[in-house]
């Protein structure tokens, strides 16, 4: 059983939960030597008792290097319970500053809610009550205080929002450029029929310093659980903003995914460019907008990119654009991967770097039975989803050469890694 807010090794007293298999820390009776105090307002016992804790970072009380520990342990464990052969997994990289984890979030986000007046922030752990943010600890300070201006804008002028009354704001999201000036922000609203919602938006527009490169809207008018909704509207600035990981330009959409911490992003393309053997043709799947065939094209490779998301694809194509890769450097296939598949013949490299719930099984037949490339390297948001597809892609005599795992979201549980297989 794991009981929130505690640390291995620890005496606790703890209140059994309604339901089976959980339980509620009352009372750390021998802290652990790691414990240490949350610096988030909003975290554990530091939250208002009325809201309850941020659902977000969980972590805050484990000291960083204890963390960093923790993440190498538990890719070590899963990925040996199913290869007991397996190289041992390498020290965890942090995704930021080690001596300072703080701010590494390139993309800000807040919920709208409706109480005695206007309310942004996160969700309560384990609900859908929102609860109001006076700080966000790990969100880039810039994003925040742009944030934080909205809020106020909006709140002056009266508008509402969308969840628990007749209001029209749902959401906002904002993207700061890790090794660039620019800030792109997006709100998302039930409707803009509100002119207040203009006005008020215009003040911060209009200033001098601290304003946005880009603004869009949002329409998303069903209470869905989606965060953006199929309309977008460009206010002021470009249509995408740009970033750089890895000396590679990259135009980002406002509702296309991108790596949240370029940073930590930035030590994953570094580790794949490492692994991928000299003037092989690589196969990039689940590409997103080119975060490894892009700076891949850019040193020599000829590379074939399968992303089904079409936002993300054409962030990708006009990245190649402003990079100069030639077409037939790098291609994106805009089609699931499973469908894709079917006609691609050759891979002498390939990488896989899917959602959280791993591969399908047919996409592993076809990569590893199949097209069965030299070399494979595997980008894992979820070590659980990691150890169960290798598993089924080591009967295709394929054989784990490292584990490396990086921290991308400091101060909670998730921890991405990185493992090269050879074939045999």
């Amino acid at each position: 059983m794991s009981i929130p807010f505690t640390i291995p090794g620890e005496r606790v007293r703890v209140e059994l939960g309604r339901s089976r298999g959980r339980a509620n820390l009352v009372e750390v009776l021998e802290p652990s030597p790691h414990r240490v105090l949350a610096r988030c307002p909003h975290f554990g016992a530091n939250a208002d008792p009325r809201v309850g804790p941020c659902g977000g970072c969980t972590w805050q009380h484990i000291a960083y290097p204890e963390q960093l520990r923790l993440k190498t342990a538990l890719v070590d464990r899963l990925v040996r319970e199913v290869l007991p052969r397996a190289p041992a997994v390498r020290e965890t990289l942090p995704g930021t500053d080690p001596r300072d984890p703080w701010g590494y979030r390139h993309k800000v986000h807040f919920v709208f809610d409706n109480a005695q007046r206007l309310v942004m922030g996160h969700y309560a752990r384990g609900s859908r009550r929102v609860m109001p943010v006076r700080e966000c600890a790990v969100h880039d300070p810039r994003g925040n205080q742009l944030a934080f201006d909205l809020r106020a804008a909006y709140t002056r002028a009266g508008v509402s929002a969308a969840q628990n009354g007749p209001g029209v704001l749902r959401s906002l999201a904002i993207r700061v450029g890790a090794r660039t000036p620019e800030l792109m922000a997006t709100l998302v609203v039930a409707d803009d029929r509100d002119k207040r919602l203009r006005t008020a938006t215009r003040t911060v527009l209009d200033r001098e310093s601290g304003a946005p490169t880009a603004f869009h809207l949002n329409l998303h008018p069903r209470g869905d659980a989606f965060i953006f909704g199929r309309d977008t509207r460009r206010l002021t600035g470009t249509e995408r903003m740009r970033d750089e990981v890895a000396g590679t330009s990259f135009l980002i959409s406002p509702t296309a995914f991108f790596q949240t911490n370029v940073h930590a992003a930035e030590i994953l393309v570094r580790l794949v460019l490492e692994a991928v053997p000299d003037s092989a043709d690589v196969l990039d799947l689940y590409a997103g907008g080119g975060l490894f065939a892009l700076p891949l094209a850019r040193r020599g490779h000829r590379v074939v990119a399968v992303e089904e998301n079409l936002a993300a694809v054409k962030d990708g194509e006009a990245s190649l654009r402003v990079n100069r890769i030639a077409p037939e450097q790098c291609g994106f296939i805009a089609r699931p991967v499973e469908t894709a598949l079917r006609s691609v013949n050759h891979a002498g490299a390939a990488i896989l770097d899917p959602p959280r719930e791993g591969c399908a099984p047919a996409v592993i037949e076809r990569v590893f039975g199949g097209l069965r490339p030299g070399r494979a390297i595997y980008v894992s948001c979820n070590p659980e989803a990691l150890a169960h597809d290798l598993r089924l892609i080591s009967r295709h005599s394929y054989v784990v050469t490292s584990f490396q795992p990086v921290d991308m979201f400091p101060h909670t549980a998730h921890v991405e890694t990185v493992a090269i297989l050879d074939k045999e």
